[in-house]
């Protein structure tokens, strides 16, 4: 399935200008730089009966991440299924003095869920009540008179069922437009790859699909993730990039993590939560704990652990 977030921006001159009947000085105002946001939700079919996001608010960031503004956001619960079609809803609009922006963020409730013939699940989507989704834009509005931006989210990508029955949404979003893209991260083919890895993938993961990417460990070593899954199963694949196995990694609730894991968060104390929790075998057959802490007033953290609660690195 695919969701298409439409932004339409359209920069106009105030109403107290053209009612004045004259555009003298017009360019030296600061009302002439603001810049009309809207937000549209659209969609695409996919094999569920319901796909229900509860959305609380939507907010933007200029340059450096220094500026965040609230937009005004039509909050409420979203059944992304109604929208398909070259159907769509207005979610968020605001007037904006930003030149750039840099990020948009969607932060969600707690009520999110999928329904599957008809039975209604949970749908768990990590950090996203407290940090949101976060979507990475790299958009100029200088001197734009209209602009239409195109965010794919890919929720047959991003939907996925655990072994032991729960679903979870890990939120694959591409921006579509070429001028408001930063580049990277969603042109990597599996053709792309070395052979060693493409051969490790045939040879341990024979009948599962695969989306590949580039990103950094902890620490900052960057590497290739593979996105593997096979309607039972979904993990997380990494590689050196001359395609050498490093870790598998398997998202977990922080409720299943090991006692002294758990004790070891808890030296934290200025993050009150486990926004994301993975459990990563290395490839020697250690076992690790990667897990991304937020709290209020604070960045987020990552921090692994090994098996007994030390620290590995974090950043």
């Amino acid at each position: 399935m695919t969701i298409r977030f439409i932004r339409f921006l359209s920069l106009a001159l105030p109403l107290a200008l053209l009612s004045s009947g004259c555009l003298e000085d017009v360019e030296d105002s600061p009302l002439f730089y603001f810049t009309q946001l809207n937000i549209h939700l659209t969609d695409a079919p996919v094999n569920f009966d319901e796909v229900n996001i509860d959305l609380l608010q939507v907010d933007v960031k200029g340059p450096g991440g220094t500026q965040t503004i609230d937009l005004n956001t039509n909050a409420g619960i979203y059944n992304l299924l109604d929208y398909q079609n070259g159907l769509s809803t207005v979610i968020a609009n605001a007037t904006l003095g930003l030149d750039d922006i840099r990020q948009i963020r969607l932060i969600l409730g707690e009520n999110n869920t999928v329904v599957v013939d008809g039975e209604s699940h949970e749908l768990k989507i990590p950090s996203a009540m407290q940090s949101g989704i976060k979507i990475k834009v790299c958009l100029d509005l200088t001197a734009t008179a209209v602009y239409d931006l195109l965010l794919d989210f890919d929720a047959a990508e991003s939907i996925h069922q655990t072994g032991n029955g729960k679903y979870i949404m890990q939120p694959v979003i591409r921006v579509m437009n070429e001028d408001a893209n930063c580049g990277g991260g969603n042109g990597l083919q599996l053709d792309d790859l070395p052979d060693d890895l493409l051969l490790y993938l045939e040879d341990n993961y024979s009948g599962f699909a695969f989306a590949p990417s580039q990103t950094t460990l902890c620490g900052g070593d960057a590497v290739y993730r593979i996105e593997a899954a096979d309607g039972n199963t979904e993990l997380y694949l990494f590689f050196d990039l001359n395609g050498a196995f490093l870790q598998s990694a398997i998202w977990t609730e922080e409720a299943g993590l090991p006692a002294v894991i758990q004790g070891a968060i808890s030296n934290y104390t200025d993050y009150d939560e486990v926004a994301e929790a993975y459990e990563i075998t290395r490839e020697n057959g250690d076992t690790w704990f990667e897990l991304k802490l937020e709290g209020p007033g604070v960045d987020g953290r990552t921090v692994v652990f090994d098996e007994q609660g030390n620290v590995l690195c974090e950043e």
